[in-house]
């Protein structure tokens, strides 16, 4: 896990005209950029595109930043604008893949069954996170893949916190609906 930075700090650097600044805020933000970009455009060249397109905008308006007042927020949402901004532009339907959802590994001394049971159970987890509704979807990997708060969520989606706090309920009944089924299937 990465260590944290003082986006305050760090975005006045970038204020000033400081690349070696804005080189580490992109090394330190893009996996997550790239992940969230994801949720709202499957297509990988154009997932780049935006992500191209939201850091060239934020260096561009460099000199606002050290104005922004939610620091940990605001490249979501710019990508959370820019996203959109594609998607009314082309019309297009997203489909998620969402790596690494299970957090075990699989230990080295596993069995070949236990491995084909722990993969096909990643594939069971991720068509069930797929399967949930767009803003469901979203609303879970923001909490559960970025570990991001109710609260801020909300204010980057804006919609109120309980609304988030459902989504998430919603999206945890109906994952583990899924994986409950497929567990009984394997043990019949």
């Amino acid at each position: 896990m990465k260590n944290p930075i003082d986006m305050k700090s760090l975005f006045e650097r970038i204020a000033t005209n400081d690349p070696r600044a804005f080189q580490l805020f992109f090394d330190y933000t893009y996996s997550s950029a790239f992940r969230y970009v994801n949720y709202f455009v499957s297509n990988q060249e154009l997932c780049k595109d935006i992500i191209s397109d939201v850091y060239a905008y934020i260096w561009q308006h460099r000199e606002n930043l050290p104005n922004i007042q939610k620091y940990e927020n605001y490249l979501f949402i710019c990508i959370k604008n820019r996203s959109l901004h594609y998607i009314n532009d082309w019309n297009r339907h997203q489909q998620i893949k969402l790596d690494n959802i299970l957090s075990a590994e699989i230990a080295d001394n596993s069995t070949p069954e236990q491995r084909l049971l722990h993969s096909e159970l990643e594939d069971v987890v991720e068509l069930a996170i797929n399967s949930l509704p767009k803003r469901c979807r979203l609303i879970f990997f923001m909490i559960k893949e970025e570990r991001m708060k109710y609260k801020d969520v909300a204010e980057i989606l804006s919609i109120s916190e309980r609304t988030v706090q459902t989504q998430v309920c919603i999206a945890l009944k109906k994952i583990g609906i899924v994986i409950k089924e497929y567990l009984n299937s394997i043990s019949r």
